[in-house]
């Protein structure tokens, strides 16, 4: 049986000490996340996370590296999963978001590092591998995988 499998390219964007993240609610959890979508036709991952980025919180960024690749494994459907690519970004533009995503994006935030353990983020990996790095111009690139319980 062939897998589904999706794809999630995200974006990693910190500016003056703050990392932007954007509060979103599917069924009854709510919860942050980094910004980042589907691809459509004919656009590479990179242009995927750009656009996505800009649609959900109206910050136009330059991707610099990729960062982290996440594997997400559904429990109750050993099929379906999701891959997420996170890349570090660079501010280049502060607009006004373009989206309407039937209401999912509840807030755009920018929220200082110092003060991510405050916040209830997916994937949680990231903040810890953030928070490891702050110090350091160079953040390496890693993979993990979750199960949804």
């Amino acid at each position: 049986m062939a897998e589904k499998i999706g794809i999630r390219p995200a974006t990693i964007v910190i500016k003056d000490g703050k990392v932007l993240l954007v509060s979103s609610k599917y069924k009854d959890e709510e919860f942050y996340l980094f910004p980042g979508g589907g691809i459509e036709f004919g656009e590479t991952i990179e242009e995927a996370a750009v656009r996505e980025t800009f649609e959900e919180t109206g910050v136009k960024v330059k991707i610099k590296d990729l960062f982290h690749v996440n594997e997400y494994i559904y429990a109750e459907d050993w099929n379906k999963r999701s891959i997420s690519l996170f890349f570090t970004a660079e501010v280049v533009e502060i607009l006004n978001p373009m989206t309407d995503d039937e209401g999912k994006i509840k807030e755009v935030r920018w929220v200082e590092l110092d003060k991510l353990d405050n916040y209830e983020i997916k994937p949680k990996k990231i903040v810890e591998m953030i928070k490891s790095f702050s110090n350091s111009k160079n953040l390496g690139l890693s993979y993990s995988v979750d199960f949804k319980k």
